[in-house]
């Protein structure tokens, strides 16, 4: 058999008669060897592999023809005009998905360098979209504690809701914003405030708000937990009007954050993104962080209103429903019962302090058969027994204290229960009603009163005392002296105290302590100055110095 020379094998590709240089044929990187008019001569079996392609079929044709197209173009820009171009770029080829570094070198002909950037260029892309994501993060972020430093300091729910909608809606950041004031009886939304350049969509969001279709706002405010809408168009879930204003601004996600605070939900914010899932991870906590500062701010901005008012509200309500857990043990037992106090948890939760007028052994058993009811105990058992009981779901206490009204006392009989509770002289008694309604069968407003307040030497030392603690050290203090834990003997222990606040016993005898050296100070008027604000995160550090007692 005769053997075929290599320059045969050229001649009948159609190139020129000198082969490839062996060192170029072995070459780590693509090699493609060209006339000076682009025409392919040689090509080795490693740009053979790059390009996807048998290296014999790309020999004989024009290299801007066999080469994959790109959507720059810049090697076939190389070899349009009289000769070859000198040149080097890097550029992404759809047809083979990858990134290819060319190098064009011109003498005598040209040679094609081609070398797979893929990695490098992935980790260059990976490393930027990082940078960006963490730049949109520190901008969040920055953006977070500026509007939560103006919550803090706002008058009311219609200032915080301004001041939230202001600061995030119609930036770079987000698109657009509202917030929505809820409505407690149904948990309904009215728009408080709203910001941003979608007009059409404000009006299809109110046009929504009653309708049966739900809003990831309403979905939020429900469920009590954050709502994304990753793809608004694609998503059947939210109202069609709703869908076409969004998709006609350019808006192409939303997130829901209740504005929520010890598990009560006072409204919600939500913010609308111009991208598809525009909300990251990190974006969610800063914004969840947001809803909890501004649910704190209108919390405590209903307190304090009633905390410093001249006139209060003083409201009594009578309510009949007998799955009321009191009101069924009255009931179960044949006793009536007094509210002597109640305090909030912290996390929805209310611990309530009751006495009958005889016995409670029936009381606390039907008291400990009840969901709704937790940490049932009886603090003392001598003349007038007291009973300590939590209640965990949806009563008329929970919705007095969620409203961030003040349980004066309260009668359970057989069949009802009266409620009395203070509230600021301009608060809404009509909807504080509807709240406490939507947790019973019946609610009935029996009395309100209006009462102006110039305070006594007592209480005006009770106020200025009040505006020294923290809110963890009030409820600290106040839960010890209901549960008898200063009497002597004492009705409670130190660690029933921090079991029936969920807190650990050291925490619950640093906040105990730190309150009872500032009723002192108070009390005594000493020279040492009383501190006004207290970390709430300090008694991690002074923790290990506690001991229980």
């Amino acid at each position: 058999m005769t053997e075929r020379s290599d320059d045969a094998d050229a001649e009948e590709n159609g190139g020129d008669s000198d082969t490839m240089d062996d060192r170029l044929r072995r070459a780590p990187i693509g090699v493609i060897e060209t006339t000076d008019e682009g025409v392919v001569i040689n090509v080795n079996d490693t740009a053979g592999t790059l390009l996807e392609t048998d290296p014999s079929a790309l020999c004989g044709s024009a290299i801007e023809e066999g080469f994959p197209k790109s959507a720059a173009g810049t090697l076939r820009e190389a070899f349009d005009g009289a000769s070859p171009t000198h040149t080097s770029f890097e550029e992404y080829y759809p047809l083979i998905d990858r990134w290819l570094a060319v190098d064009v070198r011109v003498d005598d002909g040209a040679l094609v360098y081609v070398r797979d950037c893929t990695p490098s260029k992935d980790t260059e892309q990976t490393v930027e979209r990082l940078a960006q994501q963490l730049d949109r993060v520190q901008r969040i972020n920055s953006l977070v504690a500026t509007v939560m430093q103006q919550v803090i300091g706002a008058s009311d729910r219609s200032d915080v809701a301004r001041t939230v909608c202001e600061r995030l809606g119609g930036t770079d950041l987000y698109r657009f914003a509202w917030v929505g004031d809820r409505e407690f009886p149904q948990k309904r939304l009215r728009v408080l405030a709203a910001a941003g350049n979608a007009a059409d969509l404000r009006e299809r969001i109110d046009e929504n708000l009653g309708d049966e279709r739900t809003l990831p706002s309403q979905t939020a405010v429900r469920s009590g937990k954050t709502h994304l809408i990753e793809a608004i168009a694609e998503d059947d879930t939210v109202p069609r009007g709703v869908r076409r204003a969004a998709f006609g601004n350019g808006l192409q996600s939303c997130l829901a954050v209740p504005l929520a605070y010890q598990g009560t939900v006072y409204g919600v914010v939500t913010v609308y993104s111009s991208q598809e899932d525009g909300f990251s991870e990190q974006e969610r906590i800063g914004l969840e962080t947001l809803g909890s500062v501004a649910g704190f701010a209108i919390k405590a901005g209903r307190q304090e209103d009633l905390l410093v008012a001249d006139t209060i509200t003083e409201v009594t309500l009578e309510v009949r429903d007998e799955t009321v857990p009191f009101v069924a043990a009255a009931r179960d037992s044949d006793r009536s019962l007094s509210l002597d106090g109640a305090v909030p948890r912290g996390d929805g939760a209310v611990v309530c302090y009751l006495t009958a007028d005889g016995p409670v052994g029936a009381v606390e058993e039907s008291l400990a058969d009840r969901d709704t009811v937790v940490d049932v105990r009886r603090i003392r058992s001598e003349t007038e027994p007291l009973l300590q009981a939590t209640v965990v779901d949806e009563t008329p206490v929970a919705a007095l204290a969620a409203w961030g009204a003040t349980i004066r006392g309260g009668e359970y009989s057989a069949d009802s229960a009266r409620l009395v509770a203070e509230v600021p002289a301009d608060g809404d008694v009509r909807r504080l009603v509807e709240a406490v309604d939507a947790a019973v069968e019946e609610t009935r407003l029996v009395a309100r009163e209006e009462t102006s307040r110039t305070p006594e030497p007592v209480e005006a030392f009770q106020d200025g005392l009040d505006e020294q603690l923290t809110d963890r050290q009030r409820t600290v203090l106040r839960t010890a002296h209901l549960s008898d834990y200063f009497a002597s003997p004492r009705g409670s222990t130190s660690e029933e105290v921090a079991e029936t606040l969920d807190i650990a016993g050291s925490t619950m005898l640093y906040h105990l302590r730190r309150a009872e050296k500032k009723l002192v100070e108070a009390f005594f008027d000493t020279a040492s100055t009383v501190e006004t604000v207290d970390s709430e995160t300090g008694a991690a550090d002074s923790e290990a110095s506690v001991t229980n007692d």
